[in-house]
């Protein structure tokens, strides 16, 4: 029987150690036992031998996944209790203004691609109405995910089968590693398009990485439909944000560099496209479903790259300047290059190229969007916390039946494993979800979470929760489910909670301010539109403002909502900025509407036939 002791090749960047093989007893065979004399030998039952192979195939796979296991299971809860943020709560309303019949990028814009609507739309569909619900569901999908893509690891430091309890095992400590350090982020930054798009592009790449080592076989040709569902799901998240191209690209150079497979790259990167194409179809069959695909593309291809891409840009020297992000960005560049020294010393096999280099498409992607926002470096901390496993899988199949004399190679995947299990163990004790205690009392239920004595700890100087939902209360009240009402400010979310769609498909006031765009970085040498970019980012916004009037004039909304303190607003009164920003509709509004209600930064319009009665109501 073949040893699973596998020692580089000689001459190596890292030296075998010339160490006998060690073979494992398959059951029912005699084995030798020390110090008995030679002859003397001894049965093991089979029974016996099938609980020694599940507590080896277990045993690495716990001492990663245990110790931090209280506190993911811990975070995870308390994280599912937490409101929804401003990007959650706009995607909300997008999803149910599409159920209730609104076309996608033409009654509802947004410059986001259609994945996200369509996860939004899903969850909607299975409860996720409920802000409690939809992190629950959020966390099943992740944690699934990250467990996916774990349990595709093992097989990478040894040939022969991978039992199924080998698998399970790794996707256990995966989904505990993983989600340990996506329980690092912030509620804000969670159940975010990162998060979703993630979903699909880890298990791509760990899809990949399974089929690639099942090819290495003639008689692993099934492995071609894993393959091709790899290219599937790494398409899919380009219909999110356009930089997952990236780690497609990372896939397409993983598979070309791999030569272990026994069928032709041509063949293998056919399938891979082949899938690909299959993924892209799911989301032009969802834009055709349910939304406008000329209306996309001007948005995704046109306006994206004329005026949207010059607002809050950082240049690559900020981003990886940041606290939340460049420290990992550099860990996790020297990680990638452990991995690909590794490999190109014949170490690891090159299908783990996808692996090795993850993190620093993710890096890529961050600097292409030019934003540095925490959760654009989800990719990155996944991915540099998957690098860290793979590394702890391959070293355990590597050394784990090396000579018991061999200490130092026995005791290495151990220490790896410790390493990576405190590391995980002692960052969830600083996680944001461990440290909001107050959580368990104030979100414990339903009622609990919807007071303002619980919305009041999500508060921010430009973000309002629990004014929010007194202002959708208002519009309830005083409008009927057939009316519409118009905002202006950042959070749509308000028409989710007041059931109402939008009068004009205009919900961000970066459409209709675009003084964030035409002014760039803040820094001199930063990103900043010249003088026809200038130009065609003025004459988008007038387009914008010129529509949203014709369309209030010939059907007047039943209210308007100002968001004072919004984000990308050039005064901190709403009201104000649009005057400022949009005279001619701001001059009609203010002729055929009052406001009524305030709740401190939300203001409250309604149209004068609907104000009067308001009046009237509460005459005594």
């Amino acid at each position: 029987m073949a040893s699973f002791w596998a020692p580089g090749p000689a001459g190596s960047l890292f030296p075998p150690l010339v160490l006998p093989p060690r073979t494992p007893v398959p059951a029912g065979e005699v084995l030798p036992f020390r110090p008995l004399g030679a002859a003397q030998v001894r049965t093991i039952p089979a029974w016996r031998v099938t609980v020694y192979r599940a507590v080896r195939a277990l045993a690495l796979p716990l001492v990663v996944g245990l110790p931090p296991l209280f506190w993911v299971v811990e975070a995870s809860y308390r994280a599912s209790l937490t409101t929804l943020g401003r990007d959650q709560g706009i995607f909300q309303y997008v999803a149910w203004a599409i159920q209730k019949g609104a076309v996608d990028y033409r009654d509802v814009r947004d410059v986001n691609g259609p994945l996200t609507h369509l996860v939004h739309l899903i969850f909607l569909a299975l409860g996720g109405r409920d802000e409690h619900q939809f992190r629950v569901l959020d966390m099943i999908v992740t944690g699934a995910a990250f467990a996916l893509t774990a349990a595709c690891l093992p097989g990478i430091g040894r040939s022969g089968k991978v039992r199924a309890i080998e698998r399970i095992g790794w996707a256990f400590a995966g989904w505990v590693i993983l989600t340990g350090q996506h329980l690092l982020y912030l509620y804000w930054d969670l159940a975010q398009r990162e998060t979703f798009f993630d979903w699909f592009m880890l298990s791509a790449v760990a899809l990949q990485l399974y089929a690639e080592r099942e090819l290495r076989n003639p008689v692993g040709k099934h492995a071609l439909f894993v393959l091709a569902l790899a290219g599937a799901l790494g398409v899919i998240p380009w219909f999110g944000k356009p930089t997952y191209v990236i780690f497609s690209a990372v896939q397409v150079a993983a598979l070309l560099l791999n030569d272990q497979a026994t069928i032709s790259r041509k063949k293998r990167l056919s399938t891979l496209v082949l899938g690909g194409a299959v993924g892209a179809l799911t989301q032009v069959a969802f834009l055709l479903w349910r939304g406008d695909i000329r209306a996309f593309l001007k948005i995704y291809l046109v306006d994206v790259p004329a005026m949207y891409r010059f607002m809050l840009p950082r240049s690559p020297a900020e981003i990886l300047s940041l606290t939340w992000g460049g420290p990992m960005s550099a860990i996790a560049f020297g990680t990638s290059l452990l991995l690909l020294a590794l490999i190109w010393d014949g170490q690891m096999p090159r299908r783990a190229l996808g692996v090795a280099l993850l993190p620093l498409g993710g890096i890529v992607s961050v600097l292409a969007q030019a934003k540095g926002f925490p959760y654009h470096f989800h990719p990155v901390t996944a991915g540099l916390h998957l690098q860290w496993l793979l590394l702890v899988v391959w070293l355990w199949e590597r050394y784990q039946f090396a000579p018991r004399k061999a200490i130092f190679p026995r005791a290495l995947p151990f220490v790896a494993a410790a390493a990576l299990t405190l590391k995980v163990a002692v960052s969830m004790t600083t996680s944001p979800h461990i440290l909001d205690l107050w959580i368990l009392d104030k979100g414990a239920n339903a009622e609990t979470r919807g007071t303002r004595d619980y919305l009041v700890y999500f508060e921010d100087k430009d973000f309002f929760p629990w004014e929010m939902r007194q202002t959708a209360e208002y519009l309830r009240e005083h409008t009927t489910p057939n009316d519409r009402v118009q905002i202006y400010g950042m959070d749509p979310y308000v028409l989710f909670l007041a059931e109402r769609l939008s009068a004009t498909p205009y919900i961000y006031v970066y459409d209709l301010n675009a003084d964030a765009a035409l002014g760039g970085s803040w820094l001199p040498e930063g990103l900043h539109p010249n003088g026809e970019q200038s130009t065609k980012i003025r004459a988008l916004r007038s387009e914008h403002v010129d529509d949203l009037y014709a369309r209030v004039k010939k059907a007047p909304p039943a209210a308007f909502v100002f968001f004072d303190k919004s984000p990308l607003i050039s005064f901190e009164d709403a009201w104000i900025d649009f005057a400022e920003h949009s005279p001619e509709a701001a001059a009609w509004v203010h002729e055929h509407y009052k406001e009524t209600a305030a709740f401190a930064a939300d203001h409250i319009w309604m149209r004068n036939d609907l104000a009067e009665k308001i009046a009237t109501s509460k005459v005594p």
